[in-house]
């Protein structure tokens, strides 16, 4: 009887203890999926002349998807030569050269518009092996919102909005990449660390050189003014090199930090800059700027809680443990999030420093939360080049 009153107990106990599931959301957003395909060039493949360059095209579809990107697991290619990917309308037009982004003949393409990708193979008067496809990413939806935490009115706006962070918004980039069989979305952003072109984002969106390798990073994906409908010129960069990551989610006395380092290829920060991450803790009632791509979507800033802009985004809890974080690590706002947020920088409005790396949704009535910087910083060590204000 005793031993069953005991059990019954632990039992109860066990219970009240567990997190609430649900409690604490983490927002990468599936987008697609992997499907096996088959399409390939000749190999070797024929030789053109100065006159008429050969071309090979194969069509590769998904019927029915939203977007789609062509994996090339082997890809080489005589110098001079060149495999275009584009869509059937040809709005979307990449290029790729001898063995591919990142020089194994393994990579994906960027994606395009719509179910059909035109892959096109230009040769000239040397041979070279060609190009075999294996697999497609098919994009289950339009990249498009997700609400997850919109407390009350959604206070986000069009981040051409707000002059006053044209500057450090410039550094933060949509990133699409592929985890196992699916397509995911999430934010990162260009920070000043000991790498060129160095990235931050969440651990819980990818935390491998395998997935690094997949990442599609896109900036300036956002409207042109406030309001508008007219689209910004984009621009898209490949994942480079993974530098670190820390877990999600804590084990023992390690972990909890949600992050990853990773590198883009070519020079993104010439061009869009980068933010700068502080080793220096957030402050309660510390006005904020929430940057981020929601559900994938054009580029937000989180400035209001609410529509009618009568209340500041603002630093709520610091030093807080929501879900299984590292202790002490959190930091909390009342700023509007979606599904794609993850990665997030949440910047000191004071400074522009970044000081919270965003990832859960709804840890407590109405509020969201980001590791805070300063245990980044401390964790990353040389890679990041943290300021101290």
């Amino acid at each position: 009887m005793n031993l069953v009153r005991t059990i019954l107990v632990m039992s109860i106990l066990a219970l009240c203890l567990a997190p609430v599931a649900g409690a604490y959301d983490v927002d990468k957003v599936k987008v697609g999926d992997v499907r096996s395909f088959s399409a390939e060039s000749k190999h070797p493949y024929d030789r053109g002349d100065v006159d008429r360059p050969m071309v090979h095209t194969d069509y590769v579809s998904s019927p029915g998807a939203k977007f789609i990107r062509v994996h090339f697991s082997a890809f080489d290619l005589a110098e001079g030569d060149f495999v275009s990917v584009a869509g059937v309308d040809g709005a979307q037009y990449w290029t790729y050269t001898l063995k591919g982004l990142h020089g194994n003949g393994k990579f994906w393409s960027f994606a395009v518009d719509g179910d059909t990708a035109v892959v096109r193979l230009h040769a000239g008067l040397k041979p070279g092996y060609g190009y075999r496809v294996d697999k497609v990413g098919h994009g289950s939806k339009s990249i498009s919102p997700t609400p997850e935490v919109v407390c009350g009115t959604d206070g986000r706006e069009d981040i051409a909005c707000h002059n006053e962070a044209n500057t450090p918004q410039k550094a933060v980039a949509r990133l699409l990449f592929t985890v196992g069989g699916s397509q995911y979305v999430c934010t990162g952003w260009l920070v000043a660390g000991s790498n060129s072109s160095t990235m931050l984002t969440n651990n819980h969106c990818f935390s491998t050189q395998t997935a690094t390798n997949t990442v599609q990073a896109m900036f300036n994906y956002q409207k042109t003014t406030c309001g508008g409908s007219t689209n910004a010129t984009t621009t898209v960069y490949a994942g480079g090199t993974f530098l670190k990551t820390n877990s999600e989610r804590k084990k023992g006395s390690k972990g909890g930090l949600d992050y990853t380092i990773f590198t883009l290829q070519g020079n993104p920060e010439s061009t869009w800059g980068e933010l700068t991450a502080t080793s220096k803790a957030p402050a309660v009632n510390e006005t904020i700027w929430f940057i981020q791509h929601p559900g994938g979507n054009q580029k937000r800033i989180g400035f209001w809680e609410d529509a009618a802009h009568t209340t500041r985004c603002k630093v709520n809890t610091i030093n807080a443990t929501y879900g299984s974080a590292a202790t002490g690590s959190q930091m909390g706002y009342g700023c509007d999030s979606e599904g794609g947020s993850s990665g997030s920088p949440i910047i000191n409005e004071a400074t522009g420093r970044a000081f919270g790396l965003h990832h859960y949704g709804g840890v407590a009535s109405c509020l969201n939360s980001a590791t805070m910087m300063s245990k980044v910083c401390a964790d990353a060590g040389s890679l990041l080049s943290c300021a101290g204000n």
